[in-house]
């Protein structure tokens, strides 16, 4: 799966939670962190968008199922 591609969606959906989206980098551990579970999740569902959503609400909200 293309890494810029969830990058980019990442930092789009931190925006819209009024975080700093650029806060994220390609090679920062957290984007690390945060694109193993999406791809992890996406094995099971179909929805990208979705995923990246959840997942970045996870972040946010430190959630413990992040």
């Amino acid at each position: 799966m293309d890494r810029k591609l969830i990058l980019k969606m990442v930092q789009n959906c931190l925006k819209q939670y009024n975080e700093d989206g650029d806060s994220i980098t390609l090679n920062s551990k957290t984007f690390e962190e945060i694109y193993n579970k999406i791809i992890a999740t996406k094995k099971e569902e179909d929805d990208l968008h979705d995923i990246v959503n959840d997942v970045v609400y996870g972040y946010i909200t430190d959630s413990p199922y992040f």
